[in-house]
């Protein structure tokens, strides 16, 4: 990985995702949020709430740390046949032993364009070594992820060795290659279309979180119309229709993530799967920069949400954005972001 970031530091000047834009995802874009959104993501498909203390900071800091400090003995537990069968290769589609289609589509893609993005972000803002300060960044937030999914009691498990030592270090060499990250930027559009985030104080909680990537394949030579697949903890496909040069409309529809399930312990080390359910979307978008959406899933915390980001309502330095979220049993959260601060204010009320 440092051998990468000297790669990138020593490369050309083309930024391949990062659009230095005052409106939409892009102008929310930066350090801070990329680690909440990220960090905090796996809270979208919990029963409980993201406060400060619902993370567990002590002991599940040291439960990741545990496992991937020490990877080899809970492998040999775990049984290296169901390791790779269901972290490394699609040998099957049982839901219960697919853990593979994260790592590939969250932390191969999804994880190294966000290090080669953060890295553009902090070139293009001054920073010396802006791929080490990428690649930190990187294995930062997951790192954060793996501490939020895992909490008090899951020791030993191995669902953060792949992820943290085999697919989010790939990811971070693989776009390290200029001819990569061009083919992902220009052929598919790949971007993060990740949500306004934003903080609340009565409790202290981080709202809204959650890692969001699209790809757009374009189908005719206008590129008027293109394939449209948006994933996250979710997963939809559909259509993206042009308005004009710059706009376009996106529709889909799929699964998302309502819950995790912890699978029955191999020789004392835990894994789990997730619990889909239907979910439909639609976006609005200004030169792959999302300017709003809105979502109906079957996930129990977010149920109904609504993003409108900077530049939609208004224009200058000071263009607001907003979401609004309700769970299925009426709780609802709001909140207000800016383009000139890392991250929004919230508020938070269990029952409407």
């Amino acid at each position: 990985m440092l051998l990468s970031a000297v790669r990138v530091d020593a490369g050309n000047d083309a930024y391949y995702f990062y659009r230095d834009y005052s409106y939409g995802s892009e102008s929310l874009y930066n350090p801070i949020s990329l680690l909440v959104n990220g960090g905090f993501d796996t809270f979208q498909m919990f029963d409980r709430q993201p406060t400060w203390q619902n993370m567990y900071w002590d002991r599940a800091a040291s439960n990741v740390w545990r496992c991937i400090a020490s990877p080899m003995p809970i492998i040999n537990s775990f049984g290296w046949n169901r390791f790779v069968n269901q972290e490394l290769f699609p040998t099957h589609l049982d839901v219960n032993e697919s853990q593979y289609v994260p790592n590939y589509m969250l932390h191969l893609v999804g994880g190294g364009m966000e290090y080669r993005k953060i890295t553009e972000w902090y070139s293009a803002h001054s920073f010396p070594a802006p791929a080490f300060c990428g690649m930190v960044t990187a294995m930062s937030f997951e790192y954060l992820n793996e501490v939020a999914e895992n909490g008090p009691d899951y020791y030993p498990n191995e669902d953060c060795i792949p992820d943290l030592l085999i697919f989010q270090p790939l990811g971070i060499l693989l776009f390290s290659i200029n001819d990569v990250a061009d083919f992902f930027s220009t052929t598919l559009s790949l971007n993060d279309w990740s949500n306004p985030v934003a903080v609340s104080f009565a409790p202290f909680a981080v709202r809204n979180a959650g890692q969001c990537f699209v790809l757009k394949l374009p189908l005719n030579k206008s590129h008027s119309v293109s394939a449209f697949s948006v994933f996250g903890s979710f997963g939809m496909v559909g259509l993206s229709l042009k308005m004009n040069e710059e706009d376009a409309v996106s529709f889909g529809g799929g699964l998302t993530s309502t819950g995790r399930v912890d699978l029955p312990p191999e020789h004392g080390v835990h894994s789990n799967t997730i619990v889909m359910g239907p979910m439909a979307g639609i976006y609005y978008d200004r030169n792959n920069s999302l300017l709003a959406s809105v979502t109906y899933s079957a996930a129990a915390n977010n149920m109904l949400r609504i993003h409108v980001f900077p530049g939609l309502l208004s224009s200058g330095v000071f263009s607001p954005g907003m979401f609004l979220s309700f769970s299925n049993v009426g709780a609802a959260t709001m909140g207000i972001v800016m383009n000139v601060l890392p991250v929004g204010f919230s508020g938070f009320s269990p029952h409407l």
